[in-house]
């Protein structure tokens, strides 16, 4: 049994712009099926997302509990961690779309783009802002970091 798919690609020059995918029985099957399927969801916005979801819970508890002062001082910490995770998750999603050399260059320099954020987000927060509390910023920000290396280590274990 032979399977043709035709598919179109749009950014390659005129000439070779239309190709076919042909499978024969038990040989490459497998691989017009998956070119069939959508890709997956990026899965280190995931740690964003949950990152977020935290904050929205946590932040009102601390308002209750420690006070305005204490509540804005965790979120800037927070926001500390979050905005940098959410710039290197838009980062690593679009490396990986590359070849495996500009996918490696492009992861590293999200990490550094992640850590310069990091320290700007901390030198505006306590230039501009000047927190009640430094204890809760740097909790805030302890917590959300935290929780992106765990689930950075089950990214790394999943398959």
């Amino acid at each position: 049994m032979l399977e043709r798919g035709r598919y179109t690609s749009y950014n390659a020059p005129a000439q070779i712009r239309t190709y076919e995918l042909v499978a024969q029985e038990g040989v490459g099957e497998k691989a017009v099926q998956a070119a069939h399927k959508t890709p997956p969801r990026p899965r280190y916005l995931r740690t964003t997302l949950i990152q977020m979801m935290l904050l929205l819970l946590v932040a009102p508890s601390v308002y209750l509990v420690a006070g305005l002062a204490n509540a804005v001082s965790l979120v800037c910490g927070a926001m500390c961690a979050i905005v940098p995770q959410a710039y290197f998750a838009v980062r690593i999603t679009a490396a990986a779309r590359q070849s495996a050399q500009q996918a490696a260059r492009l992861g590293l320099g999200a990490e550094g783009g992640k850590f310069v954020l990091s320290a700007v987000a901390f030198a505006l927060t306590f230039a501009v802002l000047q927190p009640a509390s430094p204890g809760w910023v740097f909790a805030g920000f302890g917590v959300f970091w935290v929780i992106q290396i765990v689930d950075g280590i089950r990214l790394l274990r999943s398959k």
